[in-house]
């Protein structure tokens, strides 16, 4: 699945954020080493790059060199990390481990960790406006999206959701809610907004926004099916509220939805068929 290309991509995507960060390390701007350090540990932890990556293949197809795309994927991939950030700290999900390493408030401290989020997010922004300032409607465009997928109509109102019902336990339909919110905003948005500045037609935004849409609700319900086995407890959990055999009846389900939708695009892409495939068996 991850060929030569995707690991070029890879590469990419982890290159362009150190850059940009590291430039704030001259003496020029007084940023201090601390909160760059503590922002380099969370972004450069290894995660998958999905949403990133997702934004390249829609500029593959598109014949846009894929690095076009590159700060537009790298901003979602910010505010990405910085929920990631956020979510761990003592006040919300209190994890000592983020993929086999110490959370960044174990190494950075609470208050360095929840400052280290508030630049990511606002730095995603500044990304934005520097590299698409040429291009004011699609930056308009961008800046709207990616408001609305990270803030109170997608990931924010998805993560007070979800930390509400640890106290209210939530139904299948609230679970659906906070999943289509808190994670698969984002994924949605990732591939919309580089249909966006692919100036990619009407019909085919829309297939990809709904596909993301659906690979997004189906990677949050593989993730359950896989946390299952390490936490039975987690009332917050598909397969606790479903059982595994309808759990695994509706990743099947919402998977061949979001093959539906991305068979409406003008042309086939082979890749996003895959990521649908790659979500289905993935072991991480």
């Amino acid at each position: 699945m991850w060929d030569a290309d995707l690991q070029k991509w890879v590469r990419s995507i982890e290159e362009f954020s150190s850059t940009h960060f590291d430039v704030y390390r001259s003496e020029d701007f007084q940023v201090p080493k601390v909160l760059l350090d503590s922002i380099s540990y969370s972004l450069n932890s290894g995660g998958k790059r999905f949403r990133p990556l997702l934004s390249m293949m829609v500029a593959e197809h598109y014949d846009v060199d894929p690095f076009q795309v590159l700060p537009w994927a790298c901003s979602v991939e910010m505010i990405h990390t910085y929920s990631l950030i956020h979510d761990d700290l003592p006040c919300m999900d209190n994890d000592d481990l983020r993929r086999g390493k110490p959370t960044n408030h174990k190494v950075y401290g609470e208050a360095i960790a929840l400052l280290a989020g508030d630049a990511l997010l606002t730095e995603a922004f500044s990304i934005l406006f520097k590299h698409y300032h040429t291009q004011p409607e699609v930056a308009i465009q961008l800046v709207g999206k990616i408001s609305a997928a990270s803030g109170m109509e997608g990931m924010i109102s998805g993560q007070v959701e979800d930390m509400l019902a640890d106290h209210n336990p939530a139904d299948s339909v609230k679970l659906t809610q906070i999943h289509k919110q808190k994670t698969g905003k984002l994924i949605r948005v990732a591939l919309e907004g580089a249909a966006i500045a692919c100036q990619a037609s009407q019909n085919d935004t829309l297939a990809l926004k709904f596909y993301g849409e659906s690979l997004g609700f189906a990677f949050q319900i593989r993730d359950d099916i896989l946390d299952f086995a390490q936490d039975q407890n987690d009332k917050k959990n598909f397969v606790t509220l479903l059982g595994q055999q309808k759990t695994q009846e509706l990743l099947t389900t919402t998977s061949r939805k979001a093959k539906d939708y991305l068979n409406k695009l003008a042309k086939p892409n082979v890749r996003l068929l895959q990521m649908v495939d790659y979500n289905l068996s993935r072991e991480k």
